[in-house]
C-alpha cells in the first residue's frame, strides 16, 4: 500500500443536481490498496456541518463521484466512484473514511453508453442530442 496527502477534495451532490462542491479539508489522506483492483482508501478530515449528508449515505449505501486531489494543489484531480466506509466525530471535525475506486477509460465508456441511452429514451436526436451528450458527458469540476 502507498499512502499520499490529499490536498483537495470535491464531490457531486446528487440531492443538488449533481452540483460538483469542493470540500474545505482540515486534513486528508489517500491510500492506494495496490490490489490489482485500482481499490482506494481516503480519510478526510471535514467540518461537522458535513456529518448529516455523509451519515444520509452511509445509511442508503450510496455511491458518490469524487474529484481528488493528490499530493500538490495542481495536480489533475482524480475521479473515484466510492461508498462511505465510517464516520468517526471528533472534537472539531468529523473523520470520512471512504473506499472507491478509481474512475477509469471503461468506467467512463461505460457511463457514456448510460448518458446517451437515457438521452435517446427522451427522445432527443442530431443537434440537441449532441450538445446534451457534451454536456452531461464532459462537465468538469469548478
Amino acid at each position: 500500500m502507498k499512502t499520499f496527502k490529499l490536498v483537495g477534495l470535491k464531490i457531486e451532490r446528487k440531492d443538488r443536481e449533481g452540483r460538483i462542491e469542493e470540500l474545505p479539508l482540515a486534513d486528508g489522506l489517500i491510500i492506494n490498496k495496490e490490489d490489482g483492483e485500482n481499490s482506494w482508501l481516503i480519510e478526510a478530515l471535514l467540518s461537522k456541518r458535513y456529518r448529516y449528508y455523509f451519515e444520509h449515505v452511509l445509511q442508503n449505501k450510496a455511491e458518490l463521484r469524487l474529484f481528488v486531489t493528490i499530493t500538490k494543489k495542481n495536480n489533475t484531480p482524480a475521479q473515484i466512484i466510492a461508498k462511505v466506509r465510517s464516520i468517526m466525530t471528533l472534537e472539531e471535525h468529523i473523520s470520512v473514511l471512504l473506499e472507491g475506486r478509481m474512475f477509469t477509460l471503461r468506467s467512463a465508456k461505460v457511463d457514456a453508453e448510460k448518458i446517451l441511452h437515457d438521452l435517446v429514451a427522451k427522445g432527443l436526436t442530431g443537434k440537441e442530442l449532441l450538445d446534451s451528450f457534451k454536456k452531461k458527458m464532459y462537465r468538469q469540476p469548478d
